[in-house]
């Protein structure tokens, strides 16, 4: 099949803005058979765009059924160029109608109109060097949940642990409401000792625009994080330096800590740090006590920036550049000489040998790590470099994570090797690495399903992968499970910020990361959505088997000041909210006492035969002020895959979108007066929840004891039970989740929770 563009636009839009005819082109592809027809030939199909003059800039998009529907593939890879090419495999992503659609993002069409083709090919198989697969016992902490208050999320967490055993965990809650940061006591032999990390410690925003107030927040940044942590004790106390980094509207803010991120002092010139304007994905790593370097890359196009500070992160020197090479995957530092390495998209690394005057790499060599046919773009590639020198990268194909390394700076390869195996790793994704002390040691981690693609149904576990001999011709690779729950069920989107249709449920967002401790032991901080409305940061510990060291981790021993385990709540709530955290839009409103500030909700079933019925009671800071338009939603699941309590007994392991999903829901006209319904929930393709109103409720308004009470008879929940047997006694109810907002034209009050625990219907 070829096709030539007709468009006669010059370009300028992105694909949402774009329009057919003016500065982008669609066209149809219908694929036939079925999905097993083309595992079974192993094809693939080919699709191209081509043109003459290196200058114009056309981007690629590949989409399921219309434009609207999922983006199966992409290739944006930016001007200089006269291609773009892209592959899908419709055993995975189905038969049936696809669009190409070709953007004209800066070009003069008239004379250059694109040509496009797609061709049925072979599929690729890539040569590897084999492996031994195996489990040492290891075993991790109950998955500890961290929160803050006014956010109902916080994903792609940056993690890091310094050498003294000070580990910080940061997520993002999106521009403009900024990032939280959390802190961890992983030092043994201290008081607040926490290697079981149940005690998270909030550190609040280190980029709020108010200093460290939790209740006026607003921040400078949100889009991404990363945190790098110094070799060596460089503040007051010997404490090691915390450098941060957030995205914030296509800039960088910057800052550094001192005091266990306590206190920030942020970059004094703004949140340009000196370099290029309009960036994203930027990415830390320390040489040394006080230098860090920077890496990220500008808009379209794509250009690698990379910067270098002197000061533990606090002011950045002048950027410097190597080229195109993807999106910014990762960036890495020898600590034996101080060779800077960064990572593309495009399985290429960038190799800095720093200059002998400034120490600081002048210029960059590209070298190609690692070309995958089956493609090596699945958000990040991500590189590393050991103790020894040794540098490494490692990958997803879409379906397996690859592990390759290099002995000299890059030049040359071996050939990869697959790191997943068995049964619950049929189909990987989203990869990150650290290296060990132990020449040949590497851990890895990543979200793995027994899923043979990336689907509706897909039920996803977090995976770490320990070798002691990753460089050997046949490496031993250690596999076990990190996360004790399913951490998301459904699709996991690799296309970043376009969201639109099925299989581009993105809370899980593009990336999380892993470190080690002073015993060696594995510290994981993960994205997770299995409770929550939307995605939020999670983290683990390693308790047993071998640290990354070689060595057996002693059996934990917590610190005498670590305070006792204690109930989530102490009335039976299922859900406990924040209080004084009512949000206007991603910002917080002064703090008082409001009607849809939510501080807890309880279910329970009660009455008898036909009158039986599931009542949720949400407790909130003040009724007294009850008003116009406002509104109170509960939400509940029966049949979840997995329910019960994890094993701190703070949040239910129940796969919320596997059953059938409920709501409750009390709320005010414009006169004051009080009305209650009932209906269906139902998680949409791009992550958000969707709610289908089915009855009116029963319910009441006790302005004395400020509860809000909504119920709903079981027998008229059950004709829309689709997932296993009609609600009654026994049933396991779990997704126990709340919002709180106002319906007043212009006003974007609200308030929102974390997920609960479970109720078994007595």
């Amino acid at each position: 099949m070829k096709w030539t563009g007709t468009a006669t636009g010059t370009g300028g839009a992105d694909e949402a803005a774009c329009v057919d005819g003016v500065n982008c082109d669609t066209f149809s592809l219908v694929v036939s058979g079925t999905p097993t027809d083309w595992a079974a030939a192993k094809r693939l199909i080919d699709i191209k765009a081509e043109w003459t003059n290196q200058v114009n800039d056309y981007d690629l998009y590949i989409h399921k059924d219309s434009n609207a529907g999922p983006v199966v593939a992409s290739s944006g890879t930016g001007a200089p160029g006269t291609k773009e090419e892209a592959t899908i495999d419709p055993s995975k992503s189905g038969t049936g109608t696809y669009t190409v659609h070709i953007v004209y993002y800066a070009v003069t069409p008239q004379i250059d109109q694109p040509k496009g083709s797609a061709t049925v090919i072979p599929m690729p198989t890539v040569p590897t060097r084999n492996a031994i697969y195996g489990r040492l016992g290891m075993s991790f902490s109950s998955n500890t949940t961290v929160k803050a208050p006014v956010t109902e999320s916080d994903g792609e967490p940056s993690s890091r642990t310094d050498a003294q055993g000070n580990h910080y965990i940061a997520g993002i809650r999106g521009v403009p409401a900024g990032v939280d940061l959390w802190y961890f006591d992983l030092r043994p032999g201290s008081r607040g000792y926490d290697p079981k990390m149940r005690n998270p410690i909030y550190r609040s925003q280190p980029d709020s625009f108010t200093g460290l107030d939790v209740a006026s927040l607003g921040a400078d940044g949100g889009g991404d994080v990363d945190l790098a942590v110094g070799f060596g004790g460089d503040g007051p106390n010997n404490v090691p330096n915390l450098a941060f980094s957030s995205l914030v509207a296509a800039n960088i803010s910057t800052a550094r800590s001192q005091d266990l991120g306590n206190s920030f002092t942020l970059n004094p010139i703004g949140n340009v740090t000196g370099g290029v304007p309009a960036d994203d994905r930027q990415w830390l790593e320390f040489f040394g006590p006080k230098t860090v370097y920077m890496f990220y890359r500008t808009l379209e196009p794509a250009v690698t920036m990379i910067q270098r500070s002197t000061d533990g992160g606090l002011t950045y020197g002048p950027a410097r550049t190597a080229g195109q090479i993807g999106q910014a995957g990762s960036i890495a530092v020898d600590k034996r000489d101080g060779t800077v390495y960064i990572a593309g998209s495009n399985g290429q690394i960038a190799v800095g040998i720093p200059d002998p005057v400034t120490g600081e790499p002048l210029s960059y060599t590209v070298r190609q790590a690692a070309s995958d046919p089956n493609g090596v773009a699945h958000i990040f590639f991500v590189t590393k470099v050991a103790d020894d020198g040794t540098l490494y990268v490692c990958y997803s194909n879409g379906q397996n994570i690859y592990l390759k390394h290099s002995f000299d700076k890059g030049v040359t390869w071996s050939l990869p090797v697959r790191v997943n195996n068995g049964p619950n790793n049929v189909t990987c994704m989203m990869p990150w690495m650290a290296t060990g002390p132990v020449p040949g040691s590497v851990g890895i981690v990543y979200y793995g399903t027994a899923s043979p693609a990336n689907n509706d149904t897909a039920t996803w576990k977090v995976f770490y992968a320990q070798t002691f001999n990753a460089t050997a011709d046949t490496p031993t690779i250690h596999l076990d499970p990190v996360s004790d729950h399913y951490i998301h069920y459904g699709p996991i989107s690799e296309s970043g910020l376009e969201v639109t249709g099925a299989g581009h449920n993105r809370n899980l967002l593009d990336y999380f990361q892993i470190s080690f401790d002073p015993l060696g032991a594995a510290v994981i901080g993960y994205t997770d959505d299995h409770n929550d409305f939307t995605g939020n940061c999670f983290v683990t510990r390693q308790l047993t088997g071998l640290g990354i060291s070689g060595t057996a981790l002693p059996t934990p021993q917590e610190g005498p000041d670590l305070p006792a385990f204690a109930p989530l709540s102490t009335d039976g709530s299922q859900v406990v909210d924040f209080p004084m955290d009512v949000a206007n839009g991603l910002l917080a409103v002064i703090p008082n006492r409001d009607p849809l500030d939510i501080l807890s909700i309880k279910y329970t079933a009660e009455g008898t035969g036909a009158d039986r019925a599931i009542v949720a009671r949400m407790k909130v800071s003040d009724l007294s002020k009850l008003g116009s338009l406002m509104n109170w939603r509960m939400n509940f699941t029966a049949n979840a895959l997995y329910a019960g309590l994890n094993g701190t007994q703070q949040y239910s392991n129940g796969l919320s979108d596997s059953g059938d999903q409920f709501y409750l829901k009390a709320s005010t006209d414009a006169t004051g007066a009080a009305a209650y319904e009932w209906g269906t929930g139902a998680r949409l393709p791009d992550g958000s929840m969707s709610y289908t109103k089915v009855g009116a409720a029963t319910g009441s308004i006790d302005k004395t004891n400020n509860t809000i009470t909504v119920q709903v008879p079981i027998a008229a929940l059950n004709p829309l039970v689709t997932h296993g047997p009609p609600i009654g006694s026994g049933s396991m109810l779990c997704g126990f989740r709340g919002q709180a907002y106002t319906s007043v034209s212009g006003s974007i009050r609200r308030d929102g929770t974390r997920g609960g625990t479970v109720y078994k219907v007595p």
